[in-house]
């Protein structure tokens, strides 16, 4: 069958070869994608300086890579065949080998046998004719061939031959040639064998001569993105693919044409559903560095369990998420997506809705059986299908906040809490004086809500936030302690202090942000990006700045500099020694400025325990994500020594929003003067394994941890958190330069 992108009119195929051209199946819905490389390998074909004949896929695992190559091979009538790489590949495996020839000398046995029984040589030709179907002349020829091999036994008992690989095969013979995962491959220089073969013309050197690439070999690699256990693309291969796709999950309506056209199972509600749940587990599983794949593959076999009756909320499991994963905590982070998504709910309903709903509908008498009963009209109405009958499906979505909301009272503050110098006292909640209002008008002025919206938003904020907490935390040893999350309020006053504070340091720090602003406003371009700390090449240009930016390097495509920030503050009673919480709240307005100018997730959190027998945790969170700017410097100003530290609840919720964030690089810093210490007994080698294990924990989700030890308990710090992740800041006067320099370099 030809198709209009056929690229092998007049070419004749051997049936072998015409068994290879694809041939779609009905289940194949041609896509946009296939349609669109398929035209341009089409239309430049026949040019000689810009066909394309290397095609790069790349994406995640069921995004129908493999697909799409074998649907090429049927929109361009070309034979496919593959090649799936493997981590030992070598060059042999690329090209071919040469192989001792182990010859099958059982038919020989045999013919020799009856030859010993025959009388003369003319008996002995028939009978080579009659065995291998020849004539005369051709017998002639294959006993001498049968006579040479025995004469040559004995001298040459071991024979070699080349024999080409797949690749070599279609090279030669012009094909598709699909090379799946090269990048699983140890050896970088393997590929990189393929680099002569790979261009317009190409010619590989093999043991028996010189190979030329045929003119219609197109060849397509398939790759899966940033998966265990695989390396980047070498540069001068990609460099050589004319054309590439990222390849993601189809939309979902083709997701849903695909999934009933493939299982027979046309219902579009419960497909519609349960490709939403797929897209959901596909970007929580990237979002959170779960190494599992949620993909068409896992779609169309989770529809099959539904089409065969199956319950789709029991069947989910091993169809879909035990394929992501079957570690807990991952587990129970996609399970918390899917539960606020409300799909489960749904299709959960579609599901135990079904038998209802033929309830619903009845049984519509005959004619005969409503004569016979002497009923003259219908019902407009079936008894027992009220609305009733939907009333075990509802369920409260109200959940109680069980937390007081109340600032704890002096008879309730710990007896061994610091007494603090009284103009150092304030209550984390603003009263509504004059300055206070002055400052949340400033804010709905700003974002053009009203003070009592502000107020609304402010407190359901701040339910959603302890609700979550308590969620993350529940099992673990401070699920009991009395955790309350706070949202601080800014004066006037304080935005003045901010303003003071932010003069003292902008000479600081502002150089550094303008200096990176212009790199990554000029000096990052689509192919090359300079000035950078690590790279491929030497830029001797860079030397005179001094900023250790001395490298260039290539970037993949689509490459952007990406930094999520969580920076958490100690805020225990040592800190009000030798002016640490001031040079704590300088390092935090720089990181402030730094991402604000640098347009970065940004973070703050900071910490104390004890307050009170009832708040035994208490976090302040100054900027979420979600918040923008406005008035966080004058809420960092709130920040005040208070008493004891519980470092591994502050640390986890921050590295679970962390981890929760799109950002390549994600850093979590944490700043403090001591080690933990928090009653009864969080210290010691308890607070110790809880620290380490929240590091654990987020490690493997690509959170980065950074300790900066201001105080006198830097060896304990250091011992915790591991040498590689400490920082030893011992000038307070440059802690905000020091501290946006290292953050700097995260950025590249």
């Amino acid at each position: 069958m030809k198709t209009p992108y056929a690229v092998t009119s007049g070419r004749e195929f051997s049936k072998l070869e015409r068994m290879m051209i694809w041939e779609k199946p009905a289940s194949h819905q041609t896509g946009e994608v296939e349609l669109r490389v398929a035209s341009e390998i089409k239309e430049n074909w026949d040019d000689p300086e810009l066909k394309i004949f290397n095609v790069l896929l790349e994406g995640d695992a069921g995004s129908g890579k493999t697909e799409l190559a074998k649907a090429l091979s049927y929109q361009l009538q070309l034979p496919y065949t593959k090649v799936t790489c493997f981590a030992d590949m070598d060059k042999s495996d690329v090209f071919g080998a040469l192989l001792p020839v182990t010859e099958n000398r059982e038919e020989d046995g045999e013919l020799l046998e009856a030859i010993y029984q025959t009388d003369s040589l003319q008996g002995v030709l028939a009978l080579v004719a009659r065995h291998f179907s020849l004539t005369q002349m051709s017998a002639k020829e294959k006993l001498a061939q049968l006579v040479e091999r025995i004469e040559n036994t004995a001298a040459n008992p071991v024979q070699y031959r080349f024999y080409p690989s797949e690749i070599l095969r279609a090279l030669e013979k012009g094909y598709l040639l699909e090379i799946q995962e090269p990048t699983v491959i140890r050896d970088a220089s393997v590929m990189v064998a393929l680099n002569s073969a790979l261009e317009a013309n190409g010619m590989l050197n093999t043991p028996t001569g010189l190979v030329r690439r045929h003119p219609d070999c197109v060849v397509v690699i398939t790759t899966n993105r940033n998966y265990q256990g695989t390396r980047p693309l070498n540069e001068s291969l990609r460099d050589r693919m004319q054309h590439a796709e990222k390849m993601d999950l189809p939309p979902l309506e083709v997701m849903v044409s695909r999934g009933a056209v493939k299982t027979g199972f046309d219902q579009e509600e419960p497909l519609t559903i349960m490709g939403k749940v797929i897209r959901l587990l596909e970007e929580t599983a990237k979002a959170n560095a779960i190494k599992g794949v949620a993909g068409m593959r896992s779609y169309f076999y989770w529809v099959n369990t539904v089409k065969q009756g199956q319950d789709p909320l029991i069947t989910l499991y091993p169809k879909v998420l035990y394929k992501l994963t079957t570690e807990p905590s991952e587990l129970s982070l996609l399970e918390d997506a899917l539960a606020k998504s409300g799909l489960l709910k749904d299709l959960s309903a579609w599901y135990h809705g079904r038998n209802l709903q033929a309830f619903k509908e009845g049984r519509r008498l005959s004619q005969a059986e409503a004569d016979a009963r002497n009923i003259t009209e219908e019902a407009t109405t079936l008894v027992g299908a009220s609305d009733e009958a939907n009333s075990d499906s509802k369920e409260a979505t109200e959940e109680t906040d069980s937390l007081a909301e109340m600032a704890p009272t002096e008879s309730d503050t710990d007896k061994e809490a610091v007494k603090l110098p009284d103009s150092e006292e304030h209550s984390d909640a603003v009263s509504q004086s004059a300055t206070g209002t002055e400052a949340e008008t400033d804010e709905a002025v700003h974002t053009g809500t009203t003070s009592k919206e502000l107020a609304e938003q402010e407190k359901t904020l701040k339910k959603q936030l302890n609700q979550k907490a308590r969620k993350l935390f529940k099992g673990t040893t401070h699920e009991k302690e009395g955790l309350i999350i706070h949202r601080p309020k800014a004066t006037v006053e304080n935005q003045r202090e901010a303003q003071a504070l932010l003069g003292e340091i902008r000479p600081q720090v502002a150089p550094i942000i303008k200096k990176l602003k212009e790199i990554l406003e000029n000096e990052v371009s689509v192919d090359f990006s300079r000035g950078q700390y690590t790279g491929t090449r030497f830029d001797a240009s860079r030397v005179a700045y001094e900023d250790f930016r001395t490298f260039s390097k290539k970037n993949p495509p689509q490459e952007a500099p990406s930094l999520a920030i969580g920076l958490r503050v100690d805020e225990s009673g040592s800190m009000v020694r030798e002016g640490r919480l001031t040079a704590a709240q300088k390092a935090a307005m720089g990181v402030l400025s730094f991402s604000k100018e640098l347009d970065l997730p940004l973070m703050i959190y900071g910490d104390t325990a004890d307050l009170s027998s009832r708040e035994k945790t208490s976090i302040y969170s100054y900027k979420e994500f979600s918040d923008d700017y406005q008035n966080v410097p004058g809420k960092l100003m709130t920040m005040k020594p208070r008493q004891n530290n519980r470092d591994g609840v502050p640390l986890r919720l921050l590295a679970e929003a962390l981890a929760k964030e799109a950002a390549t690089t994600k850093v979590l810093l944490s700043i403090s003067d001591g080690q933990p210490k928090a009653l009864p007994d969080y210290t010691g080698k308890k607070a110790r394994e809880d620290i380490q294990q929240v590091i654990a924990d987020y490690e493997r989700q690509g959170v980065i941890f950074l300790a900066a030890a201001i105080g006198e308990d830097q060896d304990i710090i250091r011992e915790i958190y591991g040498e590689h992740r400490f920082l030893d800041i011992s000038d307070l006067q440059h802690f905000p330069e020091e501290l946006v320099n290292l953050l700097a370099r995260y950025l590249d």
